[in-house]
């Protein structure tokens, strides 16, 4: 329970849990001979997700006063241990240091150190090789490379939806990793991610469909700007609030709809000749977004171009062509799975769909308050954004229909400055939000 202590002092479970706060930070560099801690000197540090990098990666700014760099060197051959709560959440990682990318002067003697850091496993695949045939579901390729020569479980959340027959010549674990990657999609047809979070425990495999389903969008956090709810010129009043915890603080919305990329890369209409390398021949397969791989929102923004068999076969709108290399020896086999996934001529292209709109449809940046527990990458967020209107008394809870919604996390920047603790996060959908129709909407006020 809650400190009764009057003499001033802050219980520490109430520090970590009001907006902006963290507590015992501990920071550590680890050479081959000492470790040596550096919580009092650091200054700043970044770790960043994403949802298309199976490890951590970021920076650490510290000051230097002592000779500290040159004492023990630090030369970017050491490891770095940070360990922080936030929320009754605590994360306890260490990282190995590639680099030191900038020394400078900041006051007298003082020097502003910045140093890079990677998951450790980052630098295990960079001194690997191997070669090995290995046969079965992606998913459980993937995990056995990792497991094998990275040392570290993943977690699979949905499995992979291809299986294959394949020998990886003298490669480094990452770079099999990734050409088995480029070849599945999770089982429900949806792109296929490998990713890790800095307040987890393994790397995840999850496919873009089981990422939003995970979740019922009504139980999803709410992240939103919060309302003042005093009359406190300076807002100290509300500024603290238990339910302001994790509220957005800023956002723009960085790209709406590339609808001329998704049109020239046959993300919409496309006809797939998929070309069989074993005996020559090829097939063409013919693919229409709406029909093959509609989107999983609740408004089709491309439904308007109205894309038919009329237009198609006039010539109105003419489908982009696309080649697909196709190697039934290297995928899956009689006995290895009974998936039957490569039956489907169109499953990569479908997958290939539904990566590019996710990546050219909806793209917001997001400045926000930490929460580590519901703000991760893979994760989904509900979205609430105010409408482009002038308040009204009538209008308290308004939101903007089209845009506020269901997001997936796709990249995040966990940022620690002094006592402060942000994340900035990079929010995509595939499609939009259906508003709703009624004769009092605001929209049908006319401008003001």
């Amino acid at each position: 329970m809650p400190s009764n202590d009057v003499t001033g002092h802050q219980d520490k479970n109430l520090r970590d849990s009001i907006p902006g706060k963290y507590r015992d930070l501990k920071v550590e560099i680890i050479t081959r001979v000492e470790s040596v801690d550096i919580t009092s000197l650091v200054m700043e540090f970044s770790i960043y997700e994403s949802l298309d990098t199976p490890f951590l990666h970021g920076e650490l700014k510290f000051a230097d006063n002592s000779g500290l760099t040159t004492a023990l060197p630090i030369i970017g051959q050491e490891k770095v241990r940070i360990k922080f709560t936030r929320r009754n959440e605590t994360v306890d990682k260490t990282f190995a240091c590639t680099n030191v990318i900038a020394i400078e002067k900041l006051l007298g003697e003082t020097a502003g150190v910045v140093l890079t850091l990677t998951s450790e496993k980052h630098l295990t695949n960079a001194v690997s090789l191997f070669s090995k045939s290995y046969t079965g579901l992606a998913s459980n390729i993937i995990n056995q490379i990792h497991s094998n020569y990275l040392k570290e479980e993943i977690e699979i959340k949905s499995p992979s939806g291809s299986a294959h027959n394949v020998v990886f010549p003298f490669l480094k674990p990452y770079a099999a990793i990734n050409m088995v990657m480029k070849k599945t999609f999770g089982d429900d047809g949806t792109p296929y991610f490998l990713f890790e979070n800095l307040f987890g425990k393994k790397p995840i495999l999850q496919s873009m469909e089981s990422m939003l389903k995970e979740v019922t969008v009504d139980k999803l956090p709410v992240l939103t700007k919060a309302m003042s709810t005093n009359n406190d010129d300076l807002g100290q009043g509300s500024r603290h609030r238990p339910e302001t915890m994790g509220r957005l603080l800023s956002y723009e919305i960085s790209k709406n709809s590339d609808t001329l990329r998704l049109l020239s890369g046959g993300a919409l209409i496309n006809n797939t000749m998929r070309l069989n390398l074993s005996n020559g021949e090829f097939t063409e397969n013919p693919f229409n977004y709406a029909t093959h791989a509609a989107t999983l929102s609740d408004l089709d923004p491309h439904a308007f171009m109205e894309i038919d068999d009329i237009k198609l076969d006039s010539n109105e709108l003419k489908a982009s062509n696309s080649i697909e290399l196709y190697f039934p020896l290297a995928f899956e086999s009689e006995g290895v799975t009974e998936l039957g996934s490569q039956v489907d001529a169109l499953s990569s292209t479908k997958a290939a769909s539904r990566m590019e709109r996710l990546n050219d449809m909806l793209r917001i940046q997001a400045y926000a308050d930490s929460d580590p527990k519901n703000y991760q990458v893979g994760k989904c967020v509900n979205l609430v954004m105010a409408p482009n209107l002038p308040g009204l008394e009538s209008d308290e809870k308004l939101k903007d229909e089209l845009f506020s919604g269901q997001y997936i996390i796709s990249r995040l920047r966990h940022y620690i400055k002094d006592d402060n603790y942000n994340m900035s996060m990079e929010l995509v959908r595939e499609g939009l939000s259906k508003p709703k129709s009624t004769g009092s909407h605001p929209a049908e006020r006319g401008p003001r």
